[in-house]
């Protein structure tokens, strides 16, 4: 980065937030006047009530007094939502961005995308950036990276969830880099509430059923409770067939978006350059650009093994109608909660929490290239093709014509005693396996989070000092089974035909493996037994363990003339282990290099904390309060060593109704276990080659492009088979952790004489350094050919097919990339009335509650060492966008507005997502997404005291996602992350309590 620009546009930032709070300070100067300083807020008990342990400290404060930023979503919020799972609920807040979601049908993709994990992604800077807490204790983690399923916190038990939004690695440890994300569940049930959740969306499909169960009693004289819940969640699929936007993959044509797919087809293609086409005989061919055939780029197989031209887009495979837009998914919950005070001050506490989880993805049929294992470069070997007996005769005929492009000494030698020199080694084949049906992913996940512990306080010179101990196990096991993925060794084994002694034709190994006869080449020519031979079941097993055990003690030391000086201290041991044990299949090497291994890994480590809080001043012009705060941490890691992070604060009321709060973090985050010990996988993203006519390359990045394999003769003309192309990436056990620095500075305002008032405003700013991330696919192609040195890392990452120059896959393997960087201002503003008497229902009184949030995001950048920075912010496009790659609006924000009296309780909601420009120097027919605003309705009518009757609308008027196409946004032609994809969606939910 040029550090005088960098400095320029943080300035220009900083400036611009603090003139916003200067403008907020003026605002609030006139109603304040009228405020005296005796004057309270008209609900002391909720004042009181405000008063707990935040996020973010372990002293005790509220949420308005905090020094960083805490958002809190409470269970009304969640119950208005009418959402089976939590996350879609957390997501509408404008400082969370796009993550895995219900709606996120990834495969390969990044923290736990394929499995189905469904995460908190705080500030945009990712899951693994982001701490999940139950109770203020580390909750269990879904997978090798450490991230939470949002789909295992049992909701109807949430107070409150509280979003801390600055660092937070010296309260909590590694993770905590962007926040942490606190669930805060209910104390002291006594009795039974029930409830029945039924949703489904305005096509009358993706039905959503959910009960809960939550029984509770106090016991010995109210020293103990108990608490008992119970949970079960069916939801249904829904296909990217059944929406308008997403029934047919979208490419880029000459003037706009058009029917496109993918280049593995239905019968298999083979690739070929204009030099190596001018060369083919026996096929006739039309010339490129006539119609029916923009893009000429090789041969395809058709009905009966007829040789056909492969053209682009018309032959493109629509790969999208048997996709799930939204997964299908059930839940099961079981959950303890007790506690006993057996003695005086002292109690005993213990939790359980268990979950069996089961989602899958789904994508079309089998796709890509056919590879023969341990073949170098790569091809599919087809034995003896002059005689083979499984290949149809224009196939047959086809190799026989074409030694000169397949067989290794150029000629058809026609040796039935010699059937070893007539080998052909196609490179570059596209196949589509229409015959054996989607691919299907299942995943079952079992979760298991147990805590037991002892808490009390005592007090010391008349104050009050609070202790805990704990200790935790959690295990997460997830257990996978794929069908419809083809074995590359049985296609292999099954290519290689011979007659046997009764003249049927036979797999020259027999019977190993239970081989049959294949035929790859023609459309429907691999039969039902083919089918079933080659169409494993791929299995796998990982387990991801965790023990945790901890101590704290805060309470307040001495007394200062503005009031007691605050502090808390305390030690926490963790140790991690993950191990990855894929089925016999994968063991066995069946699927070539996307074969996966056994993969183990672990990591301990020992940390000290301590934190304080120093009142300066107290009840002074211009100083009713003036505090300092400051935390810090040192972490011994079994992998790398120690480290030290910590931070300070500052809090400033110079009236009763203002407030100033600014800290500074210095945080880390360790690699996870999965980011250093994950086996290698293979996904597919869209990206856009460089050497394509399309992409204008210069005349010194032609001579690369030959230098990577594109033949010469091909240079002025090469055109992309694929709209996208194979992703490898895995464990990297040579990263280093994560530094990182927070700053935020901010305004709260309470205005008491106005009702209850509360605006809210800050700025944040962090930067990470030694960012652990991939160069994804994109960013790797534009960096190789911005870079003009073949040798370097990013060019070496791309393998081309020899013969054509196709791009087969992009190597993006893990590392400590560059640095991340994020900035911008969050908004809010809270306010509630009471309404006159004509506004109310009978008696009862009526009032209003209005609450906005919004979020700016100045900055969301990437920087790989070496190259100018990315910011992605408000923009789609290059590495900003597409498959796995979640984009960032510039603006997010929410309205909810409601009103109750007696028992009726109507709300109304607002959700807006900004407009997004295309990413300069993006090569693309779409000129941007443009903003969307979803308008929700919502109503709970009371029946007694033991009844509630919700009903409610989401989306009420079904606005579509912006279509973008799969270049921009990946499968489905649209950001699933960001947008409301699923459409108008009613729900109704019955509760009762006893």
């Amino acid at each position: 980065m040029n550090c005088a620009i960098g400095l320029r546009t943080r300035s220009a930032h900083w400036l611009a937030s603090s003139a916003l709070l200067l403008a907020l300070f003026g605002a609030a100067s006139g109603p304040a006047l009228a405020q005296q300083p005796g004057d309270k807020a008209p609900d002391d008990k909720a004042e009181d009530l405000n008063t707990v342990v935040v996020t973010g400290s372990r002293i005790r404060r509220s949420d308005l007094d905090a020094p960083s930023p805490v958002a809190v979503v409470d269970s009304q919020q969640i119950r208005d939502s009418g959402n089976a799972t939590i996350e879609n609920t957390l997501n509408e807040l404008p400082q969370l961005a796009a993550g895995m979601n219900s709606q996120t049908n990834a495969n390969g993709g990044a923290n736990g995308s394929a499995s189905g994990v469904l995460s908190a992604n705080l500030r945009a800077l990712g899951a693994t950036r982001t701490l999940v807490l139950v109770n203020g204790r580390r909750y269990v983690s879904a997978n090798q990276d450490g991230i939470v399923d949002l789909a295992s916190i049992p909701d109807m038990l949430v107070e409150r969830v509280e979003v801390m939004t600055g660092g937070a690695s010296a309260v909590y440890g590694s993770d905590a880099i962007a926040g942490a994300v606190n669930f805060v569940l209910k104390k002291d049930i006594d009795g039974i509430e029930a409830s029945y959740l039924y949703g489904q969306t305005g096509e009358s499909d993706g039905e959503t059923h959910k009960v809960d169960l939550a029984m509770g009693t106090n016991f010995a004289d109210g020293r103990g409770n108990i608490v008992a819940y119970g949970s079960y969640t069916q939801r249904d699929a829904i296909m990217f067939a059944d929406r308008e936007f997403s029934a047919v993959s979208l490419n880029e044509g000459d003037d706009g978006l058009i029917p496109g797919g993918s280049g593995n087809v239905p019968g298999t293609k083979i690739a070929l350059g204009a030099t190596q086409l001018a060369s083919l005989h026996g096929v006739t061919l039309p010339a490129p650009g006539s119609a029916g055939c923009t893009n000429l780029g090789g041969v395809r197989f058709g009905e009966g093994g007829e040789v056909l031209p492969y053209c682009t887009p018309q032959d493109l495979y629509n790969f999208a109608p048997d996709n799930y837009l939204q997964r299908p998914m059930s839940r099961a919950q079981v959950n303890a909660l007790t506690s006993f005070e057996f003695a005086k001050d002292t109690e005993a506490y213990a939790e359980m929490f268990y979950v069996d989880t089961r989602n899958a993805f789904q994508q079309a049929p089998q796709s890509g290239g056919l590879n023969t294992p341990g073949v170098d470069p790569s091809a599919f070997v087809v034995p003896d093709y002059g005689h083979n007996p499984i290949l149809l005769p224009p196939v047959r005929q086809f190799f026989i014509d074409n030694p000169q492009l397949f067989d290794p000494d150029g000629v058809y030698d026609n040796d039935p005693a010699h059937p070893e020199l007539d080998v052909a080694y196609v490179p570059g084949t596209g196949r589509r396996g229409t015959e054996t049906g989607p691919r299907h992913n299942d995943y079952e996940r079992t979760s298991l989070n147990m805590t037991a512990g002892l808490r009390g306080e005592f007090s010391m010179s008349d104050d009050p000092w609070h202790w805990d101990s704990f200790f935790q196990y959690q295990r997460s096991r997830t257990d996978q089974l794929t069908e419809g993925v083809y074995s590359q060794t049985r296609v292999g084994l099954g290519a290689d035909v011979v007659i046997d002694d009764d003249g049927n034709a036979a797999c020259r190994v027999g019977a190993a493996f239970g081989c049959v006869p294949v035929n790859p080449f023609g459309i429907g020519s691999i039969t039902p037994e083919a089918g079933a031979f080659i169409a494993t079941l791929q299995t796998s097993k990982e387990v991801f363990e965790r023990r945790v055990a901890g101590a704290s003690l805060s309470g307040d030391t001495f007394e200062l003339p503005a009031g007691p000086v605050g502090v808390a201290v305390g030690v926490e041991w963790r140790k991690d282990e993950y191990e990855f044990l894929p089925g016999a299949t994968d063991l066995a090497g069946e699927y070539g290099p996307d074969s996966r291994g056994i993969t183990e890994g672990q990591y301990d480590l020992t940390e000290f904390f301590a934190e304080v809080r120093v009142p300066l001043l107290a009840d002074k012009a211009f100083a009713k309060e003036l505090s300092f705060e400051a935390a810090g941490r040192h972490s011994d890691y079994s992998t790398f060593g120690g480290a030290t992070t910590w931070k300070v604060g500052l809090e400033w009321a110079p009236t009763d109704w203002l407030r100033f709060r600014s800290a500074f973090n210095r945080a880390l985050r360790a690699p996870t276990l999965g980011e250093l010990y994950a086996p290698i996988s293979n996904g597919f993203t869209g990206a856009t080659d460089p050497c394509e006519v399309a992409s204008h390359p210069t005349p010194e990045q032609k001579a690369l492009c030959v230098e990577q394999g594109i033949p010469a003769g091909d240079i002025d003309t090469f055109t992309s088979t694929n709209q996208g192309f194979g992703a490898s990436s895995g464990g990297n056990p040579n990263l280093t952790p994560e530094d990182s620095d927070t700053f935020t500075v901010g305004a709260v305002l309470t205005f008491a004489s106005l009702g209850g008032l509360h605006i809210t405003a800050d700025y944040f700013d962090i930067q990470v350094d030694d960012a652990i991330a991939t160069i994804d696919v994109q960013k790797t192609l534009n960096g190789c050919f911005t870079l003009l040195d073949n040798s370097s890392a990013l060019c070496q990452a791309i393998h081309r097919t020899s013969g054509n120059g196709q791009i087969e896959f992009v190597t993006a393997q893990l590392a400590n990339i560059g640095s991340l960087a994020v900035s911008g201002i969050d908004l809010a503003a809270d306010f509630t009335t009471d309404l006159p008497g004509a506004l109310a229902i009978g008696e009862h009184g009526a009032s209003l509650r209005l609450a906005l949030a919004v979020s700016k995001t100045f900055e969301r950048s990437t920087q790989v060492q070496g190259f100018e920075p990315d910011d992605c912010a408000g923009f789609i496009g290059s590495s900003c966008s597409g498959q796995d790659t979640f984009a960032v609006p510039d603006i997010k924000a929410s309205f909810n507005a409601r009103w109750e009296s007696g028992p009726l309780s109507l709300r109304a909601g607002l959700r807006y997502i900004g407009s997004m420009g295309i990413f300069p120097g993006t090569d693309t027919v779409v000129s941007g997404a443009g903003s969307q605003t979803y308008f929700d309705l919502g109503g709970i009518f009371s029946v007694g005291e033991s009844t509630q009757i919700q009903l409610g609308v989401d989306n009420v008027f079904d606005e579509q996602p912006p279509v973008l196409g799969a270049a921009l946004a990946g499968d489905s032609n649209t950001d699933t992350s960001l947008y409301d994809v699923i459409g108008r969606r009613y729900f109704l939910s019955v509760g009762v309590r006893f």
